[in-house]
């Protein structure tokens, strides 16, 4: 079967910035992945708890700490000990580093891309458990703006790994923003705020929540807004977010090419 974007598809994202495809995963490939992130959750842990390893900073007041080769953010609230990302995160499953090359993520990105064939540009884990702090309003290609000059040439993919909903704190987007290019962020709110989009000073269209049952995969622009509210659940939001850039070019932060087998061609 092929899983290549349709046209229906390229056209909603030129026009809107991304596109949807719901349930591709079933939920017997799903479980094995629940096992692998929550088992790449306790090993940071027990990493973090570990005599010697690295203090975590502050950045406005959040954590960060740098622990098995990846950059976890802590969740919010004081006294919790629970991550609310971390990326990369691939290296600590063979599982997940095995989804990197599935062709149902990877294939609809080709004309995307502009290349036939694609590498991994990062992979992020995201952590939303009961009471998770929200994520603001943002775009990614500011932030890649860092380091990489071909954040035209990318392209994200969102794995819910848990049914996504506004009471969850699903994702949200604002369709057709990413056709403004670069949004102005705050400079009044800290370090963290200039990476956060000032959505007043946008006058677009009214953002939409992408409620999807697990295992759905969301296609989405660097420069499209989104963000997340809180969970007000008892269960877990989470997520994979995988970005995918020709072949050939270094991962984000890296010197190293994670590149896609041919063999998955």
């Amino acid at each position: 079967m092929s899983w290549a974007a349709t046209q229906h598809e390229l056209e909603q994202y030129e026009r809107d910035g991304y596109f949807a495809r719901e349930a591709v995963f079933s939920e017997a490939e799903l479980e094995p992945l629940h096992e692998a992130v929550e088992g790449v959750h306790r090993a940071v842990e027990t990493e973090a708890a570990r005599g010697g390893a690295p203090e975590a900073e502050r950045v406005d007041g959040k954590r960060y700490q740098k622990l098995l080769d990846s950059s976890v953010q802590w969740e919010w609230r004081e006294g919790v000990q629970e991550i609310r990302s971390m990326e990369p995160y691939h290296h600590l499953d063979p599982r997940l580093d095995a989804l990197s090359d599935d062709s149902r993520l990877w294939e609809a990105t080709r004309p995307i891309v502009g290349s036939h064939e694609v590498s991994l540009f990062s992979d992020k884990l995201n952590f939303k458990r009961p009471g998770g702090a929200p994520f603001p309003w943002h775009q990614d290609s500011p932030y890649w703006n860092f380091g990489c000059d071909h954040v035209d040439r990318l392209v994200s993919i969102l794995v819910t790994l848990d049914a996504a909903s506004v009471e969850n704190g699903c994702l949200w987007v604002i369709p057709g923003s990413h056709k403004s290019g670069a949004i102005p962020c705050y400079q009044d709110r800290g370090v963290q705020g200039r990476l956060y989009t000032d959505v007043e000073r946008y006058g677009g269209a009214d953002p939409v929540p992408l409620a999807v049952p697990a295992g759905s995969v969301v296609f989405f622009h660097g420069d499209i807004i989104h963000g997340s509210q809180s969970n007000r659940t008892e269960e877990c939001r989470r997520a994979l977010v995988l970005t995918y850039q020709p072949a050939g070019l270094p991962r984000w932060q890296h010197e190293d090419v994670r590149a896609i087998p041919a063999s998955a061609d």
